[in-house]
């Protein structure tokens, strides 16, 4: 159960890609945390996040992506949250969320 992150980017694609695992949980946020961190680390574009894969998403695991949302506000870019699940949006929803995170579909390379 651990995030996948993409193949190096090349130059003709600048945003970085990665996968989240069906839990985003206080038994996950650990490991995610550090792999979304160190992602945005990784290169200037924008961080696309898969969440196809997400079933549970609880009050900590938004932390985690409303904290890495700000980051890359702050440095000029963006967190999109890509694909996720109706369950999971209509949590954004709840929670408002979606008027703050970049939630978008068919935004990940085939």
């Amino acid at each position: 159960m651990s995030v996948l992150t993409a193949p190096p980017r090349s130059s003709a694609s600048p945003d970085i890609h990665c996968s989240l695992p069906p839990r985003l949980d206080g038994s996950t946020v650990a490991e995610v945390r550090l792999t979304l961190h160190t992602a945005l680390d990784s290169g200037p574009g924008d961080l696309v996040v898969d969440c196809s894969a997400v079933e549970a998403v609880d009050a900590i695991g938004l932390g985690v992506l409303v904290g890495l949302h700000r980051r890359a506000h702050a440095e000029g870019r963006r967190l999109v949250l890509a694909d996720p699940q109706p369950r999971v949006l209509r949590l954004f929803a709840v929670t408002r969320l979606h008027r703050v995170l970049h939630l978008e579909r068919d935004v990940l390379p085939a």
